[in-house]
């Protein structure tokens, strides 16, 4: 955790601080005894966390912690909009909510998750409503091809359909021209989420469990076509994480969570030793300040601004026939104006900053307590499907929870959309098909039989006996008994003379 913390330290000091103020990324070196502070604070709440990840919510909870707990815990001292007493009311308020949600979610894997044991029946493949019988496979894929169908149909009759190589450097230019054409929401908007985070996350898993370069190839060149069209960053970072959790999910046996810590360090000294070699802070500015250090300087902003303001109380939302909105423009574009006056953007924040920013203090134990509930909601959908497979497919929803509210992201980031899909997903089919065995084989070759059979044969002799246990073969027809392994000798058989 010490690691972390010096390492977006220092980052936010020479490198984004400098580069990028005049958007109200500020540095104010903290004292060595807040900075300890903050850091105990953060290494108790991470010892809250799951250490083997069991269950898709564990994955969720080390992501949001990666993405969003963690740098609005380390960043509240540094930060330069909070006075210390409230950036440690901030670190304790955040890191204590989020702990009770990490405590409150169940440690052991479900029994019918697979990849820990379990077995998963056939009729698990199959929904029943009332007398139907509904087969997951085909109800899956068929959702599946049918929303990339209507994504991608609505794409090309909007912004079109562009296949061109992106430098990093150009995607601001191409983002500014799609909320040109089509605004920062839509229909566009909110298909382009679920297509990016949920439904090409999905083919790609089953591509690769099934080991069939088209899936993989599918789900990439859609990936690469909502990039290169959109200009999204997430989408970008989207190969990163989901590939990341297709790694890290190999096998069956249960992951450890070491990674979750070393990953967010390791893309930190990556992206500033690329920029180094480039001489430019473009892999910084996308990975590390997109994803890292934007969700902690605004938590520290939000609750700034809304000490001294009128929270919002979702007056701009569903709640707005109940209650009366203090001001003109929601509190993305109120807290970007209020950062840049005169700014257009949106200044979106984290989960717990959001909550904030609509009751105070209290709503930041409301948001966790929706977190939770997801959370329950989401290991029930995915109870028998692969580790790896709810992984992939939950882990963009994940991470969008750094860059805005619980309740937009189930909706328009794929929180509720990935619940659903996960919970009509297909439970077998997931392994590699083998081959069938030829069944002439077993009548010329010799093979292997069960040992109930092979000790019905004793009286006939066909048994070798090794030197140190017993091996049961079947030989060709034409043939002697064979020894399975080494040097056997054969074993009398009654009535038969010795050699």
């Amino acid at each position: 955790m010490l690691a972390l913390a010096l390492t977006m330290d220092r980052i936010s000091e020479h490198l984004v601080a400098p580069l990028f103020g005049y958007l109200g990324y500020t540095y104010v070196a903290p004292s060595w005894q807040m900075l300890l502070v903050v850091v105990l604070i953060t290494t108790a709440v991470a010892l809250t966390l799951p250490r083997t990840l069991n269950r898709p919510s564990h994955v969720v909870l080390w992501t949001i912690f990666v993405v969003c707990v963690s740098p609005t815990m380390l960043m509240s001292v540094s930060t330069g909009y909070v006075a210390t007493n409230t950036a440690i009311a901030l670190t304790g308020a955040v890191g204590t909510a989020f702990g009770l949600v990490s405590l409150a979610t169940p440690r052991r894997p479900d029994a019918r998750n697979t990849g820990v044991g379990s077995v998963v029946k056939p009729d698990d493949d199959v929904i029943r409503i009332g007398t139907k019988a509904i087969s997951r496979g085909s109800l899956t894929w068929t959702v599946c091809w049918a929303y990339s169908l209507l994504t991608y149909g609505v794409m090309a009759a909007t912004v079109g359909l562009h296949v061109r190589f992106l430098a990093l450097d150009d995607i601001y230019d191409v983002r500014a021209d799609y909320s040109a054409d089509v605004g920062t929401g839509g229909t566009l908007g909110y298909l382009l989420t679920g297509q990016a985070y949920v439904i090409n996350p999905l083919i790609l898993a089953r591509g690769v469990f099934r080991r069939r370069p088209s899936l993989i190839v599918i789900a990439l060149v859609g990936q690469f076509l909502l990039y290169s069209s959109t200009g999204f960053k997430a989408v970008l970072f989207s190969f990163v994480a989901v590939l990341g959790m297709a790694l890290l999910f190999r096998g069956t046996r249960p992951r450890g969570s070491s990674a979750f810590m070393v990953a967010p360090i390791a893309v930190m000294v990556v992206s500033a030793a690329a920029d180094e070699l480039q001489g430019g802070l473009t892999w910084t500015s996308v990975f590390t300040r997109r994803f890292m250090l934007t969700p902690g300087l605004l938590s520290s902003v939000y609750v700034e601004y809304f000490s001294d303001n009128p929270v919002a109380r979702y007056g701009y939302s569903f709640l707005r026939t109940w209650v009366d909105y203090p001001y003109d423009l929601p509190p993305p574009k109120r807290i970007a104006d209020f950062l840049v006056p005169g700014s257009v953007g949106y200044a979106n924040a984290n989960l717990f900053a959001d909550g904030f920013a609509n009751f105070g203090w209290f709503g930041i134990f409301v948001a966790a307590a929706v977190l939770l509930i997801w959370l329950r909601v989401l290991d029930r959908a995915s109870r028998g499907l692969p580790m790896r497979v709810a992984a992939m497919a939950v882990v963009m929803p994940s991470i969008m929870l750094s860059n805005t509210s619980v309740f937009t992201a189930m909706l328009s980031h794929g929180l509720v959309m990935g619940t659903v899909v996960l919970a009509i997903a297909p439970r077998t089919g997931w392994e590699r098909r083998r081959r069938r065995e030829d069944p002439a084989r077993r009548q010329g070759a010799g093979v292997l039989e069960p040992a109930a059979e092979l000790d019905a044969r004793r009286s006939r002799g066909r048994v070798l006996v090794g030197p140190r246990r017993e091996v049961r073969w079947t030989g060709h027809p034409r043939s002697s008994v064979r020894s399975a392994r080494g040097r056997g000798r054969r074993a009398r058989v009654p009535g038969r003379p010795r050699a």
